[in-house]
């Protein structure tokens, strides 16, 4: 199949004559992860929800107030699961499918700067959400011992 020439036209750049270029195929994103690391992340931001709720229930407008934080919880992790649920299949890993979680931590997960340990990659993954589950956790405990 030939395809015309056709001419491209950048500042600085020599004239492009040649057939159309093509995009490259990108796998799926977040395929090497396990849907349980998904999972792991809804735990740790809803527990965030629940220390405030067990801290704060009682008070005069707890329940708004943790209504607009799970509205805004259900957005900020609804976004990335609505962009795994429209994103076309049959990307460069789809053959294989998503790894299990003792298969993740064994392999590991290869990024743009290299190799990263399944632990390790578990662990940056998760270390701000469960970091501020723990910290919401203090705060409550100090909240309710103080009162």
């Amino acid at each position: 199949m030939e395809h015309a020439p056709y001419t491209v036209f950048v500042t600085g750049v020599e004239p492009y004559e040649g057939p159309p270029v093509i995009a490259p195929r990108f796998g799926e994103a977040a395929a090497d992860l396990p849907k349980a690391v998904g999972w792991m992340i809804v735990a740790s931001y809803a527990s965030i929800l629940v220390a405030f709720g067990v801290v704060f229930l009682g008070q005069g407008d707890v329940l708004f107030n943790l209504g607009v934080c799970a509205a805004y919880l259900a957005m900020y992790l609804g976004v990335p699961w609505v962009f795994l649920k429209v994103e076309p299949k049959g990307g460069l890993k789809s053959e294989e499918g998503r790894p299990d979680l003792a298969d993740f931590l064994e392999r590991g997960l290869s990024t743009w700067t290299g190799h990263v340990s399944g632990a390790s990659a578990l662990a940056q993954i998760l270390t701000i959400p469960v970091a501020v589950a723990v910290a919401a956790l203090g705060i409550g405990i100090i909240v309710r011992l103080s009162a």
